[in-house]
């Protein structure tokens, strides 16, 4: 795919570009809609000045000639002249006909119009209340920054806002940084803000046991969630990084497990039959890009199926991977909230052992202290909630590395597909009592 954005991408101005490299990051394909969404970094060089940067750049393709109505109807809207004084270098947007495919050039996304304006703007409703986070008395911007954190295309966009402000009575400086995220969905952006505000009040979840980002506000007309940044430090980072993590992990297993047991109210209903068709999704993946594992994984996911039935749903957080769950001294809090929902509990702690348990082959970190640490995380969680639940935690694991195994391929970990054997196995495992 070099050589074809070498070919095809529309520079803007005179100047001359190469691409020095080019990695697929993310992709998936949305069986119903017959949609395939492949999005690239490319590694592009300015010829004049040796200047250099990362660009990520969307394709896709669609069937029954959609890709190209889609361009077409992008060419007579003024989504184009909006970016082009703010964007890379490149046209936005343009066509392959070669390969029927649609290329948007981040910032552009057709399903996040604000993403360009957000990405060199900060809108005036939005200012004032950014400063107000900054105390009493009169503060007025000095400098602001946004900078992309993390982006998949037309779904969602997470950008890093740091603003540095000076108060007018003292002269002093002072600098926050907040995260504006960006969705596709309106409602999705409307319920997180209001169950964020809904947890932030009286400290509604710090008496359940974790913490959450301040919201800071909703901006409707661009879809587009403001909130504080999180203090502290993940469970990931501190793994990584060698930290004593023993106590921390005990603490995040009896605040998941305080969740579960409490009262706070979710916005909506994740089933059985969603769960079920997740895994459908993860299953068909895994099996499509190692035909050789697709009988085990049939079996594995027919015994997940068949051994699961509903069960009196809890609040869970929905995606609760290490990246999510931040320690701040003695404070825990759960970032990430767009999967919070009722549902059985035990798929956030299945989610939670699964991403100790894929550490050791996503990071290439230690297979003892990985196992270690999921062990003391079940033990601990497990001590404060009722008996019954751990009957389907095995299950449920099994399920939760079956997911990692997808996520794994449609996020393209490296060398990711070569470890789809070791994560089988460890599912299969699972299921016949081996581990747990």
């Amino acid at each position: 795919m070099q050589e074809v954005f070498e070919r095809n991408l529309q520079p803007l101005d005179e100047g001359t570009y190469r691409l020095r490299g080019c990695q697929i990051v993310h992709f998936r394909y949305q069986q119903t809609l017959h949609r395939c969404i492949l999005q690239y970094n490319l590694r592009i060089a300015e010829d004049d000045t040796g200047h250099g940067w990362d660009q990520w750049v969307t394709g896709t393709i669609d069937a029954e000639g959609r890709t190209r109505r889609t361009w077409k109807k992008l060419q007579r809207s003024d989504s184009g002249q909006t970016l082009a004084g703010r964007s890379t270098g490149f046209a936005p947007f343009s066509y392959i006909p070669d390969l029927d495919m649609l290329v948007q050039v981040f910032p552009f996304d057709r399903q996040l119009s604000a993403l360009g304006y957000l990405a060199t703007d900060l809108p005036a409703e939005l200012e004032p209340l950014l400063l107000e986070r900054f105390g009493p008395g009169g503060w007025h911007t000095h400098t602001w920054d946004i900078q992309p954190v993390r982006y998949v295309a037309e779904l969602r966009a997470t950008q890093r806002l740091t603003m540095r402000a000076r108060n007018a009575a003292t002269s002093r400086m002072g600098e926050k940084r907040f995260y504006t995220k960006i969705y596709k969905d309106r409602e999705e952006g409307e319920r997180t803000f209001r169950m964020l505000r809904t947890l932030s009040e009286e400290n509604g979840a710090e008496r359940e046991g974790f913490g959450v980002p301040r919201p800071v506000a909703y901006l409707n007309s661009l879809r587009t969630l403001v909130q504080e940044e999180a203090p502290g430090v993940s469970l990931q980072e501190m793994l990584l990084r060698g930290d004593e993590t023993i106590p921390a992990v005990h603490k995040t297993a009896r605040a998941l497990a305080t969740l579960h047991l409490g009262k706070v109210r979710a916005p909506r209903r994740h089933r059985l039959q969603d769960e079920i068709a997740l895994l459908r999704k993860n299953a068909c993946l895994v099996g499509m890009i190692r035909p050789h594992l697709g009988p085990e994984v049939e079996n594995i996911f027919d015994a997940v199926t068949s051994g699961l039935e509903e069960v009196p749903p809890s609040p869970i957080h929905g995606d609760p991977n290490l990246e999510h769950i931040m320690l701040d001294g003695e404070r825990l809090i759960l970032l990430d909230l767009d999967r919070f929902a009722e549902a059985d509990p035990v798929l956030d702690t299945a989610r939670v052992v699964a991403g100790f348990a894929t550490m050791s082959h996503e990071f290439s970190f230690p297979r003892d202290r990985a196992r270690a640490a999921a062990q003391i995380f079940a033990e601990e969680y497990f001590l404060h909630v009722p008996g019954s639940w751990r009957t389907r935690f095995p299950l449920h694991y099994a399920g939760a590395i079956l997911k990692s195994a997808g996520g794994g391929l449609r996020n393209r970990y490296p060398d990711w597909s070569e470890k789809l054997g070791a994560l089988v196995e460890e599912a299969r495992r699972s299921l016949a009592g081996e581990i747990w």
